[in-house]
């Protein structure tokens, strides 16, 4: 069964956001030649995080012309890939991308007169990455540095949307522009919160901050409620369409509910030891302990309370259960400070936050949805698993406050699948809850 299009209704307007095109598929052999592969295309698979730097496309294709032979299909060919949908309204969403295939997998000969395989591609400044290392001096703010180094060394756009104040001096130690971008997310910060340097299909690569995903608006609000109230008998398209959109196909938890694992990884508390290589002097031991901060948290209730103890401390008194150790060198660079200068004074806080971050950790797949990217902040509503006589009688109305509440985007899956049409998988984590299970 081809992937050209999976239910796409009269004129071509999707009724259904499972609903997809798949208009181009292209390869360009090493040597120039082009072929159209959108009818030997079976599934796609595109992979996004808010950890990582490019996005991952899997390709799976049903070869029955023999086209690894006749391209010599070897890897670094380049991939043009067009998938679209119109949307009642007449909205069209796309993904547009120019990939370079890196790796065929999962080889298999189906019959005797097919093939099957994956293509593996990732967007073109992966390969640029290992084009030259870097060995030079530097000077600024991480933002400005990053987004130097998207433009000049892996020739291409960066959405810059992090405030990273200061000013970072050193030299890169010979390495590759993408280590190097992860070497200076380490020892940046905006406002104390962690920097993101990652790519999406919708958004390209985007550089921003905790600090800047919990000052957005809420993207969207998801729910599990069994049943449609609209249907193509009583509503237009737009509303049928609408409402599926938002209905929560699947999900499940880990629960991840462990929180001696949290007291070791420094959610909780945590302590700084500074070395002065250069001076010879140990600076006094820099103790951190958990204060939830509603500003700067997902939802209204914080993870622990004072009731939760292990042994016969609270869970934030537990300081010296990680220990964190940072060499600094005072004299490097006269009276500049290097790049040790914000991590001492924001490591203990940031790793906190992140650490919290995985305090529920969710998996829920919903129908695809062009524009939904890591980093947006979704909510969910989850009725409450009750006998239903009883939610009846009492006429209230039944909200898990375990599962409902916001969530970070932290992972994407997007599917396009000739059978299941088009679901988006995400990952998703928050750090806080809507309601107190017990008092404080």
């Amino acid at each position: 069964m081809s992937l050209n299009s999976y239910d796409a209704g009269e004129d071509f307007i999707s009724v259904s956001p499972r609903a997809f095109t798949l208009e181009n598929c292209i390869i360009t052999s090493n040597d120039g030649n082009e072929v159209e592969i959108k009818d030997l295309v079976q599934d796609v698979k595109i992979h996004e995080s808010l950890n990582r730097s490019s996005i991952i496309v899997e390709i799976f294709v049903n070869d029955a012309a023999n086209l690894i032979f006749h391209m010599k299909l070897a890897g670094n060919e380049k991939v043009r890939l067009l998938i679209s949908r119109l949307e009642p309204g007449d909205i069209i969403k796309e993904f547009s991308l120019l990939l370079n295939i890196t790796d065929i997998t999962n080889f298999a000969e189906t019959s005797p007169s097919s093939q099957s395989y994956t293509l593996i591609c990732m967007s073109k400044h992966v390969y640029l990455d290992k084009e030259k290392l870097l060995n030079i001096p530097f000077d600024n703010t991480a933002n400005i540095l990053i987004k130097n180094i998207v433009n000049k060394n892996l020739k291409s756009e960066i959405d810059v949307r992090a405030s990273t104040k200061n000013s970072m001096t050193g030299i890169y130690p010979n390495i590759s522009p993408l280590n190097a971008i992860s070497w200076l997310l380490r020892n940046s910060f905006d406002d104390n919160t962690e920097v993101y340097f990652y790519e999406s299909a919708s958004e390209g690569l985007v550089l921003t901050s905790h600090k800047q995903l919990m000052s957005q608006n809420l993207y969207e609000e998801y729910n599990r409620i069994p049943f449609n109230t609209q249907t193509t008998f009583n509503s237009q398209p737009g509303e049928v369409f609408k409402e599926e959109r938002l209905k929560i196909i699947k999900f499940q938890s880990s629960l991840n509910l462990s929180k001696l694992d949290k007291v070791e990884s420094g959610a909780f508390g945590s302590s700084l030891n500074t070395i002065d290589i250069a001076t010879k002097t140990v600076d006094n031991t820099l103790d951190y302990s958990y204060k939830f901060d509603k500003n700067k948290s997902l939802n209204d209730v914080a993870p622990i309370n004072n009731k939760m103890t292990i042994g016969d401390k609270k869970l934030n008194e537990w300081k010296k259960y990680k220990q964190y150790y940072v060499s600094k060198n005072s004299l490097a660079f006269g009276n500049k400070k290097n790049y040790h200068e914000p991590v001492s004074k924001t490591l203990l806080e940031s790793t906190s936050r992140f650490q919290n971050l995985d305090t529920t950790k969710l998996k829920m797949i919903i129908p695809g949805d062009f524009d939904i990217t890591p980093g947006k902040i979704i909510s969910i509503i989850a009725p409450l698993q009750a006998d239903v006589t009883f939610e009846l009688a009492e006429g209230e109305q039944f909200i898990d406050g375990f599962v409902t509440g916001k969530y970070l985007v932290s992972t994407i899956t997007h599917h396009f699948s000739s059978n299941d049409g088009y679901t988006s998988t995400l990952n998703l984590k928050k750090d806080s809850f809507i309601k107190q299970y017990e008092e404080k």
